[in-house]
């Protein structure tokens, strides 16, 4: 189970939790207190105390002040990116214009 440190205010935190919702992956959510000296769990557990910070298992991707990027790619490379389009197989996508009328 995937575990989740975050704040709901944190602006960096929303864009993971709108991710995983999309992904529809199940998850626990662990919300920590403001001041970063008191994030004791999450210090324990990552080794830093930014947030948003994600534990898959063995995986531990510790928070970076100001970052979300290599959670959102985590999670896009592991579950799929839910914005990508990908057709069947055995059929074929046409990419030419509609014509105009």
């Amino acid at each position: 189970m995937l575990v989740l440190f975050q704040r709901e205010t944190c602006p960096d935190c929303k864009p993971v939790r709108e991710l995983l919702t999309k992904l529809q992956v199940s998850y626990i959510n662990i919300n920590v207190p403001k001041p970063r000296e008191e994030r004791h769990e999450l210090i324990r557990t990552t080794g830093s105390k930014f947030i948003p910070a994600l534990v898959d298992g063995a995986t531990v991707i510790p928070g970076k002040l100001r970052e979300n990027a290599d959670i959102i790619a985590y999670l896009k490379e592991r579950f799929g990116d839910p914005e990508a389009v990908t057709p069947a197989a055995g059929t074929t996508v046409d990419t030419r214009p509609e014509p105009v009328a």
